[in-house]
């Protein structure tokens, strides 16, 4: 490691303690542009959901529409969510997604209608939607589709609100779904984890590193100054950070060639430095820049972990956990910006979800390790806690819909 460390420094693949809290400060600064204002850098859309309150028990459906795949379940909330039961999961691949025949809308949704049909789903069952893509969400409960990702598009959606569509297409064949609320997987993590024992909601942080990554909290409504005189009863609502679009401090030349060759350059810099769909890319790049031999094919993030894993001691091994470290320091850093936004009066409970996260060698160690040092800059007693939900969008999913309508009366 040490014949290239410097020219890796060189080249930002190595942040510094002081470079992450430059990257943390940055953040902040652009979380707070974003309640303000629409059209900043760090969106920070409203969810219009409160977190679960105590008491908010029922039975609801959860379907999840996510990259691949459509999964529907039953799901009853017990005692605040912290005993969910989710019955047998349906799943279906996604008409339209990557590897699968183009889909118009009729096709897309006749899907969803089989899978709640698999279910069992009675007439006024509540709905749970996690739709995994771009959305406004709405004070209805609906949320508008803004653009299409994941190497899918369907024509006629975007623009649309798609529980209104979605219910409009299961009534064509004959399902009557009750109250439906549209939340994407970033807000349904949130709202699982906020319900998982011991978490406090109003401290809880719902992380996405998988593919792409995406933060979401519950803030206080009155932070949310672009909201201006909507009316909403609960004190804090969930907000989509939208914080992959983040363009980060620091980043080097390597993270420049990968943001140059993309299918969107300009877009989603904090994505391409720390996501499973970059990760490949960065060290195909950096591998070239610094002369190392990387095994030959297409390079994955799995590819990445691979190596990184692997316990010998050749240089395309050190360079995998080099740009592990880097993702997961970075990760740390956002956090460490909602400890912040949060007040970092208290700890930080954080459910997280993706298989970078979880599966990347030493990735969840080491995003809690840097997270414990950036915080105790503010509060030397907080802690984070980091953790999983199995079945977070299908719970986040029930939770939102039961909340919702208890909040409605």
């Amino acid at each position: 490691m040490a014949e290239y460390l410097d020219q890796a420094i060189d080249l930002r693949l190595v942040f510094d303690l002081d470079d992450l809290r430059w990257v943390r400060d940055t953040l902040l600064a652009r979380q707070q542009e974003g309640l303000a204002a629409d059209g900043r850098e760090i969106a920070m859309l409203p969810a219009f959901l409160p977190p679960c309150e105590p008491g908010t028990t029922g039975r609801a459906v959860a379907l999840d529409a996510g990259g691949t795949n459509l999964r529907a379940a039953m799901v009853e909330l017990k005692q605040r969510g912290t005993d969910a039961t989710v019955g047998e999961v349906i799943s279906r691949p996604l008409p339209g997604s990557a590897g699968t025949e183009p889909a118009d809308m009729d096709r897309f949704f006749a899907s969803h209608a089989e899978v709640l049909t698999a279910v069992n789903t009675a007439p006024g069952t509540p709905l749970g939607y996690c739709f995994s893509y771009p959305v406004r969400s709405r004070p209805d409960g609906d949320a508008v589709l803004t653009r299409w990702v994941k190497e899918i598009h369907i024509e006629g959606m975007i623009g649309q609100p798609v529980g209104q569509l979605l219910r409009q297409h299961l009534e064509e064949r004959g399902l009557r779904p009750g109250p439906i609320a549209v939340l994407n997987d970033t807000i349904a993590t949130l709202m699982a984890g906020s319900l998982a024992p011991g978490v406090v909601a109003t401290r809880c942080c719902g992380l996405i590193v998988g593919t792409g990554t995406n933060m979401g909290a519950f803030l206080p409504v009155t932070s949310l100054g672009k909201l201006g005189s909507t009316a909403f009863e609960a004190g804090h609502m969930a907000v989509n950070f939208e914080s992959g679009a983040y363009d980060p401090p620091g980043l080097g030349e390597i993270d420049q060639e990968v943001d140059r060759t993309s299918t969107n350059p300009g877009d989603q810099r904090f994505e391409k430095a720390v996501s499973g769909a970059y990760l490949g890319r960065v060290l195909e790049v950096a591998a070239r820049c610094l002369a190392i031999a990387i095994p030959p094919g297409d390079a994955t993030a799995a590819v990445v972990s691979r190596l990184a894993e692997d316990r010998a001691d050749a240089p395309a091994n050190r360079l995998a956990r080099l740009l592990l470290a880097r993702s997961a320091d970075l990760v740390a850093a956002a956090l460490a910006a909602t400890h912040l936004l949060l007040g970092a009066c208290d700890d930080l409970y954080v459910c997280a979800e993706g298989t970078l996260f979880w599966k990347g060698p030493g990735y969840a160690a080491r995003v809690k390790n840097t997270l414990n040092r950036l915080m105790r800059d503010n509060n030397p007693a907080s802690r984070c806690h980091i953790d999983s939900v199995p079945h977070a969008n299908l719970i986040g999913s029930t939770a939102a819909v039961l909340g919702r309508r208890r909040m409605q009366g």
